[in-house]
């Protein structure tokens, strides 16, 4: 078995959202003072690679200790809009959808690759100078019925609110935000989202991934 991981290694240098504390990690105890090892660790949910819950943006929707795996294990496709991806400005569904090997259909995670993350991972333009997408791509997952959206960057523009945030969620959809690794990906894949199960989380840390082939 061959498996592709598309998660951020985190450490106290993850770039994290504006507003939000840096992540830290300590010793409780030392292999020095014992014969084992135990750390602690203080982060925002939405730290690396995560996954946000509806309650993020929804006071009455579930929170993610209420989301199952199996729908956060699910068909993906894949649009490569590396080509037209910008910093700062707006990626169009129009774009997405003729990037897409076909449309996005009931149950399925539509994954827009910008090459953001990639490129920009824990620096300071990740979050301030990101490609973002046009409220229809939210609308599109919501009117095809998909379970949500996969992304390696920031899906809002950080200076004009969370629109994309807001109609996703408000949907009961899922989003999955700053994967990695994406290079060489099919355009079509099954994507495994293992988030922490935080019974009253917005969002959580997740380990994200794709099963390339079976032995």
């Amino acid at each position: 078995m061959r498996i592709r991981d598309l998660t951020i290694r985190v450490d106290e240098e993850t770039s994290v959202p504006p507003k939000l504390p840096t992540f830290r990690q300590g010793r409780v105890v030392r292999h020095e003072e014992s014969n084992y090892e135990s750390d602690f660790m203080a982060t925002t949910t939405h730290i690396g690679t995560h996954m946000d819950a509806p309650y993020h943006f929804d006071a009455d929707g579930r929170r993610i200790g209420d989301i199952e795996l199996e729908e956060t294990i699910r068909h993906t496709k894949r649009a490569d809009v590396r080509d037209v991806s910008e910093p700062n400005a707006e990626i169009t569904l129009d774009q997405v959808r003729e990037r897409l090997p076909s449309d996005v259909e009931e149950g399925e995670f539509l994954f827009v690759h910008t090459g953001w993350a990639d490129e920009h991972v824990n620096t300071q333009r990740f979050y301030g100078d990101n490609p973002y997408y046009a409220e229809e791509i939210a609308e599109y997952v919501v009117d095809t019925g998909a379970r949500g959206l996969i992304t390696d960057a920031a899906i809002d523009p950080g200076d004009q609110g969370y629109r994309n945030h807001y109609t996703l969620l408000e949907a009961d959809k899922v989003i999955v935000e700053n994967v990695v690794n994406c290079d060489g990906l099919p355009d079509e894949f099954t994507t495994w989202v293992v988030p922490m199960r935080l019974k009253n989380g917005d969002g959580a840390p997740a380990r994200v991934f794709v099963v390339e082939d079976h032995e």
